[in-house]
């Protein structure tokens, strides 16, 4: 039995107000590729499918049509809510996408509730637990309202549950649990779980994050809500966003984790990467160099740049010249080389003092240099204008 985890497919998601809707379906169509390729029987999707609580048209459509082309593969999907996502919206027509081999798991009740997959003598019990926001779920499992007791609630619950399955001779082989959570494999009160700029912080009172120790015993963890792809343990693992969502994911090798189910033996975990890419570099120098550089031709076109200008001082018009050259800028920041240097608070301009004159003197204070002739002249000339206007008012 091959399972293919995923999570985070952030349908909807912007970089920088750009859309992602032609990345999205890159992605669609290469895990289609991939599930045809290696016959992958199960999909997973550990929340966060969606970007909004209130997805747009286009990508409740894309969500349609790879669902739509996954029925037809025959692969069954099991898919939770994540804190992106609307649990009441997801769960519309359950019932229906169950009877197609569409599995949505959306309420506290869903998590005790497992897909049983069967191939042969193998069978798997899924059970997938979807966000579940403590303040809101507490009260019902009768604990304080933090991530830590509200996922150890559930995840007692589900132990019970596979107990009292194999008890009465309805067990299965191999349990694997789908969580949309912060897990971190330390005993300490330090969090290391690597963060993105791109997740949502889901901290209560200052902390977001559960001790691997809560799924002990279980065959395989699927998580979701970090956007790297990583194991916390052998067996416990993030799968990551398909694709980046922020400058700080640059270096991240999206992709999937691929679990292999064979009756009597182990299970098998490998990893798989994503081609799909949202292109995306940052780029630090000079203006001279950032304008010149043989080095940065390849991120001209088609990248999403983010670039850090570090002249000495800020050249006009920098951003205007940058983009004469690159053909999207998603970012932009000026870091000065001079080093701080403490000034005294400016001299107040009198009423009667000159315009350009003041704003000389301003213009020397925060760049150590006064105007050249041609900014003066700018400068005397928006003044003129200033005047003009004021005059005949």
């Amino acid at each position: 039995m091959k399972i293919l985890h995923t999570s985070d497919w952030h349908l909807g998601r912007t970089f920088h107000r750009s859309p992602l809707t032609r990345e999205h379906q890159q992605f669609i169509d290469e895990l289609l590729e991939y599930v045809h390729a290696e016959g992958i029987d199960t999909l997973l999707i550990s929340g966060d499918v969606y970007d909004s609580t209130i997805p747009t048209a286009e990508s409740t459509t894309l969500l349609d049509q790879a669902l739509t082309r996954l029925m037809r593969a025959g692969v069954q999907v099991i898919l939770s809510s994540g804190n992106h996502d609307s649990f009441r919206r997801l769960s519309y027509g359950a019932a229906f996408f169950e009877a197609s081999g569409v599995h949505l798991r959306t309420s506290l009740e869903d998590a005790t509730r497992p897909v049983e997959l069967t191939d042969g003598t193998l069978r798997v019990h899924v059970y997938a637990i979807p966000y579940l926001a403590p303040r809101l779920h507490a009260t019902a499992l009768g604990v304080d309202p933090t991530h830590h007791a509200v996922l150890g609630a559930v995840t007692d619950a589900i132990r019970t549950d596979a107990a009292e399955r194999h008890a009465r001779g309805e067990g299965a082989d191999r349990i694997i649990v789908m969580s949309h959570a912060t897990v971190s494999d330390t005993a300490s009160s330090a969090d290391t779980t690597p963060r993105s700029d791109s997740e949502r912080d889901i901290s209560v009172g200052g902390i977001d994050w559960v001790p691997a120790s809560l799924f002990d015993g279980f065959d395989y963890v699927a998580l979701g809500h970090i956007h790297k792809r990583y194991p916390v343990t052998h067996t416990i693992r993030y799968s990551g966003s398909p694709l980046g969502f922020s400058f700080n994911e640059e270096h991240n090798r999206n992709g999937a984790y691929l679990i292999e189910l064979t009756p009597g033996e182990e299970p098998t975990i490998s990893g798989h990467e994503w081609a799909t890419r949202v292109h995306m570099k940052t780029l630090r120098g000079t203006m001279e160099q950032l304008l010149n550089s043989p080095e940065h031709t390849d991120y001209e076109h088609g990248y999403y740049c983010r670039i850090e200008l570090t002249d000495e001082t800020l050249p006009v018009g920098a951003v205007d010249r940058l983009r004469s050259r690159y053909e999207t800028i998603s970012h932009f920041s000026y870091r000065s080389t001079q080093p701080a240097a403490d000034k005294p608070a400016a001299a107040q301009p009198t009423r009667d003092a000159d315009p350009v004159e003041t704003f000389d003197q301003f213009h020397q204070y925060v760049r150590n240099r006064p105007l050249t002739s041609e900014e003066r002249d700018v400068i005397t000339t928006l003044s003129d204008h200033i005047k003009s206007h004021k005059d005949n008012a």
